[in-house]
Order: C-alpha cells, then sequence, then structure tokens
C-alpha cells in the first residue's frame, strides 16, 4: 500500500537513504483495480462521478491536447498558401505563427489560475467556444487582419483549455491509474497532427480551400467537444478545497517553502524539454526541404514516418506510468532523445540522416518527456494551486520557446551541427533535471496529495 508521509515538506526524488523510511519507492503489492473496483476505493473519489467513468473524462478533457497540437501544425501547413492568397510578407508570417505560439502561452498562464480561483467547469465550459468563435475568423478569412484576429483569439482559448483540462484528468483518476490516464492525453497530441496533415494531403488540390477545411475539422471537433463536456462537473477535489478555503491561497504560494522547488523543478525542465520539441514541430518540414532537399509533398509525407512509432510508444508507456518502470521509462527516454541529436553530428546531411534523427527522437521525448511533466505536474502540487502551476509552466515554456525559434533559420543555414548541439544541449538539461528531481511517489489519492504539500492543511 502507498504510505503517506505528510511530514515531508516536498516530493521531489533525493539519494536514496537506507535510514529514511520515507524515501524511494513505494512497494506496488496491490494489483490495479477493475474499473468496478476504483470507483469504490478511497483514491477514486467515489462521490466525483467522473471517477465511476474516468476514460471519458481522458477523452473529452484530453481533446485540449489535440486542439492544441493540430492547431500549430494546421497554421504551419496553411502559412505558404496564406502568403500568396492574400500577399502576406516574411514578417507577417512570422507574426503569424509567433503571436499562435505566444497566445498560447499567454492563455495557459491566465486559464491555468482562473481555474484554480473560481473552478475548473467555468473554464472549460466556455473556452472551446471562445476558440471555435477564433476559427470561423480563419474559416471565413478574407483580408490578413482577419487571421490575424482568428490567430490571437484560438491562441489565447486553446492555452487556456490546456491546464485546466489536464487537471481534470488528474483530479479525477484513481490514484493508482493517473499515470495511465493521464499519459493517454499525449495519444490525443500525437493524434492531433496526423490526422491534421492527412486532411491537408486530401485537400492539397483545392488551393485556398485547403486551409478552410483544415481549420473546418478543428472547429467541428471543437464544437462536439465542448456538447459532451458538458456532462462533466466539477471535480470534487476543488470543491473540497473551495470549501475548506484553500482557493483563496494566491499565486505567490508556488514561491515560497515547500513548493518552490518544485516550481522551479518544473518550469526548468519543461522550458527545456520544450525548446527541443517545438524545434521538431515547428521547423521538421522546414528542415527536410532546406537540408534534406524534399520537395514539400514529399517532406509531408516523410514526416508521417514518425508519428505511428510515437503513438505506439505512448501506448507501450500508458500502464507503466503507474508502476515502478516510471523511473527506468525516463532514464532510457532520455538517453534517447541525446543520441537521436548525436546521429547528425556522425553521419551526412540530408533526408536520411534526418529522419533517423526525427524518429529516434519522437521516441525518446515520448518516453522522457511531456507525458511525465503532465503527470509529475498532479503530483507535486496542491489542488489550489495544481491548475496555476500547470499553466504557468506550459506558457513560460511555448513563450520560451517562440523566442528560442528565432535562430532555428540560421542555423540550419549552415547545416545541422548547430542546431544538433542545440538540441543535445536542452535534451541533457531536461533529462537530468528530470532524473534528478522526478517524485518518487506513485499511486496516491489527490487528498493524500493535498495533504502532504498544502502550507497550512485545513482541518
Amino acid at each position: 500500500m502507498t504510505r503517506t508521509t505528510s511530514h515531508v515538506p516536498h516530493d521531489l526524488a533525493r539519494p536514496d537513504d537506507p535510514h529514511d523510511p520515507t524515501i524511494g519507492d513505494p512497494p506496488m503489492t496491490e494489483p490495479f483495480p477493475s474499473p468496478a473496483q476504483a470507483a469504490a476505493s478511497p483514491d477514486a473519489a467515489p462521490a466525483d462521478p467522473q471517477a465511476r467513468r474516468p476514460w471519458r473524462t481522458a477523452l473529452l478533457a484530453g481533446m485540449a491536447s489535440y486542439l492544441d497540437a493540430g492547431t500549430i501544425v494546421a497554421v504551419s501547413a496553411s502559412l505558404t498558401l496564406w502568403r500568396n492568397q492574400f500577399a502576406l510578407d516574411a514578417w507577417q508570417l512570422g507574426f503569424l505563427s509567433a503571436a499562435l505560439t505566444v497566445c498560447i502561452g499567454i492563455g495557459a498562464i491566465v486559464g491555468g489560475r482562473i481555474g484554480d480561483r473560481v473552478g475548473r467547469k467555468r473554464v472549460y465550459s466556455f473556452d472551446l467556444l471562445l476558440y471555435a468563435f477564433g476559427l470561423l475568423w480563419i474559416v471565413c478569412a478574407v483580408a490578413p487582419v482577419m487571421l490575424f484576429i482568428g490567430v490571437i483569439i484560438v491562441g489565447l482559448a486553446v492555452g487556456a483549455d490546456v491546464p485546466t483540462s489536464i487537471t481534470v484528468v488528474g483530479e479525477t483518476a484513481p490514484g493508482k491509474r493517473r499515470g495511465r490516464l493521464v499519459t493517454f492525453t499525449q495519444l490525443l497530441w500525437g493524434l492531433g497532427p496526423l490526422i491534421v496533415i492527412l486532411v491537408v494531403l486530401a485537400s492539397t488540390g483545392l488551393g485556398e480551400w485547403m486551409p478552410r477545411i483544415v481549420f473546418g475539422h478543428l472547429l467541428v471537433l471543437a464544437l462536439i467537444t465542448w456538447a459532451l463536456r458538458r456532462r462533466i462537473g466539477e471535480p470534487v477535489a476543488w470543491k473540497s478545497a473551495r470549501t475548506a478555503g484553500a482557493t483563496r491561497e494566491g499565486a505567490r504560494a508556488l514561491f515560497r517553502s515547500p513548493l518552490l522547488r518544485n516550481t522551479l523543478f518544473i518550469l526548468g525542465f519543461y522550458v527545456l524539454l520544450t525548446i527541443g520539441t517545438n524545434f521538431y514541430g515547428s521547423f521538421g518540414l522546414y528542415s527536410l526541404e532546406t537540408v534534406g532537399g524534399l520537395s514539400p509533398s514529399t517532406a509531408l509525407l516523410v514526416s508521417l514516418i514518425g508519428v505511428p512509432v510515437v503513438l505506439l510508444t505512448v501506448l507501450a508507456i500508458m500502464r507503466a506510468m503507474d508502476g515502478p518502470a516510471r523511473r527506468p521509462i525516463f532514464v532510457v527516454g532520455a538517453i534517447v532523445q541525446v543520441a537521436a541529436w548525436i546521429v547528425p553530428l556522425v553521419l551526412p546531411a540530408g533526408a536520411v540522416t534526418l529522419v533517423i534523427a526525427f524518429v529516434t527522437y519522437g521516441i525518446g521525448t515520448t518516453m522522457a518527456g511531456e507525458a511525465h511533466y503532465k503527470v509529475w505536474s498532479q503530483e507535486l502540487f496542491p489542488t489550489e494551486l495544481r491548475s496555476t502551476a500547470l499553466g504557468l509552466s506550459f506558457g513560460v515554456a511555448r513563450i520560451a520557446s517562440a523566442i528560442s525559434l528565432v535562430f532555428v533559420p540560421t542555423l540550419l543555414a549552415s547545416g545541422l551541427v548547430g542546431v544538433s548541439v542545440l538540441m543535445i544541449v536542452v535534451t541533457v538539461g531536461s533529462g537530468f533535471l528530470g532524473l534528478v528531481f522526478m517524485p518518487r511517489r506513485r499511486g496516491e489519492s489527490i487528498e493524500e496529495i493535498d495533504a502532504r504539500l498544502r502550507v497550512d492543511p485545513v482541518r
């Protein structure tokens, strides 16, 4: 059984001490409960209706990851057509791409905080309607200003949706299945770009209608998701925190003991991770065309090679994210993602080398990347600050990565060496932070996490 150690001020890994019974991996001797057992167990919060249907909640809330990743790829795939259709110059194209990333970051910071103060349901009840409204501007755009307005609205809305939705999954999942349910949202994060690319390929011959169809599919999915989410109630964990008065806690508590170390860890890890993954997502096609010498259509097809591999990797690690294998998975993934960017340093620059690096990196960053970050963010912060911490780290990382991407085209102009060195630095950095500071506890209920991390526990 999982031990509760409320006297420990934080949940970050430290060197194992054989004399300290609070350090190290707690034994996982109990089998994973069936859905019926999970709903009846204490850590499943039986009073919470979502706890009885955790996979449905994970699917509907996890659509935030689908829409987030899908929107980024949709904008990237539409830039060339928009340039010709609306006579956009390089600065305007750059503004569109940067505005989306920055607005997602701002939306996450604001939305995460609102989710802790007034409730998760109040955020995800309206943000997808705002997202759909922004998509309408893009779908119906007849002038550049309509594109700019649409992209800004879409970025703010989808950014606000991510931290609150992931928090809903974490707070309503049974403690011993939280890892797999939160990791499931990564499957949707991978499906978003895949479906968008397939829609792009299917509508390429339709000219300026291609972006309208791509964003139209996101609009339809957003409205369906919004309608189905209306049946998801406010998590019991947040309602209990509000009743106890804990939701009045200010965001500054993240930068005081006992949460300061957790906050700095999550911020540092996710900033480094996102700089790497955003290069992979934002400049993967560009590098295949400029360095690899492929045509745009061929590069798009080649980029699909790694997607099924990544999705299969997510499926392979989902169950293990709740057990003692979580740490070894991270270690292997951290090594693989560093090795991926050593490949371009030893092989000739070209399309084959890039494909090997991208596929290998996709496997590594899936095993040692965002899935862990999402799970950790549920385990390292109490309910009244969980969405705030997730939104802050998500937003800061997106904004930091947007700044770093300014320099990527210059690095690519001289080949793959500069980019490879940058990627090695950020992957080594994120891997080191994760290895040293990842939480050791697993399977705790939300109540146990709150009791351990709340500065002034409310009785």
